[in-house]
């Protein structure tokens, strides 16, 4: 187990070495960002615009379960667009090669099919997961505990089974049922080491994140005496903050998933990693 994480943190290491070559891929979680932002405002407005949309009857229950089908269909889209495009200058980077930021968001283009496709079915999963989350909420009790569990177990799942879908959708032409399917299978080849090779970035990111929380809390405590002015600009300055931890880290882990992916189907260990990589990636015993 040790060594499975000293393995992690050296491959985490080596992500970070990665990111200095082409700092461009920054460009794409702040564009995600921004489009993310953009259009939850433009999916809040009607119903502040028109406040008598409401739950209360079957009709206008629909509607709001097709509109929450909506947020998470166009969040889902915008994330893998931009996703597409990352793990596309980072193939290119692992193939010593250096495509323009306009190549790739034309490769992203040329995928669209694909992340509609995608988008549609992680739509379909969020919205069934939040279905049966309300259940459980109207259920109560142990009922609710066990419903909450399931669904938990049912999202993380979901998420390991689908982390080397965007990958697929970048090496390779095939639909979207297909990419879950070949994402899949690279977990299940992998699935003991392919869970803890996670851990190396997720200790650093939550480190950062809780080191944000402690910083925000001292400094607000500081601060608020002194005035609106001076708060507004430390507010300000922790959410720039949380924003690059968060963009930064989703560099990092397409990165991550990325040069795994190239491994578990090649064979062959990445440009920029060492043989550590080959370590994480043993195939489960028969």
């Amino acid at each position: 187990m040790f060594g499975s994480f000293t393995r992690s943190w050296q491959i985490t290491k080596l992500t970070f070495k990665i990111m200095n070559k082409d700092k461009r891929l920054f460009l794409f979680p702040i564009f995600s960002a921004i489009f993310s932002t953009l259009f939850v405002i433009s999916m809040i407005l009607p119903s502040i615009i028109l406040p008598g949309i409401t739950t209360n009857s079957v009709g206008s229950a629909g509607i709001s379960l097709l509109l929450i089908f909506g947020l998470y269909f166009g969040l889902a889209f915008i994330a893998t667009f931009f996703n597409v495009g990352v793990v596309y200058i980072i193939k290119n980077i692992l193939e010593e090669k250096k495509p323009t930021f306009k190549e790739s968001i034309k490769f992203a283009f040329s995928k669209i099919g694909l992340i509609i496709g995608w988008s549609l079915i992680s739509a379909t999963v969020g919205l069934i997961l939040r279905i049966l989350d309300e259940i459980a909420e109207r259920v109560g009790g142990i009922g609710e505990i066990f419903i909450k569990i399931l669904t938990s177990m049912i999202g993380g799942l979901w998420s390991f089974i689908t982390i080397f879908v965007v990958p697929v959708m970048v090496y390779e032409n095939t639909g979207p049922f297909k990419a879950i399917s070949k994402s899949a299978t690279t977990f299940k080849k992998t699935w003991g080491e392919s869970v803890i090779k996670t851990a190396g970035l997720g200790i650093v990111e939550i480190l950062f994140i809780i080191l944000g929380v402690v910083a925000t809390i001292f400094g607000l405590i500081l601060f608020v005496p002194l005035g609106g002015i001076v708060t507004m600009i430390f507010i300000v300055l922790m959410a720039i903050y949380f924003v690059f931890i968060l963009c930064f880290f989703s560099v990092a882990n397409n990165i991550y998933n990325t040069a795994l992916y190239v491994y578990a189907q090649t064979g062959n260990i990445p440009l920029g990693y060492d043989d550590s990589i080959a370590h994480s990636f043993e195939k489960k015993k028969e």
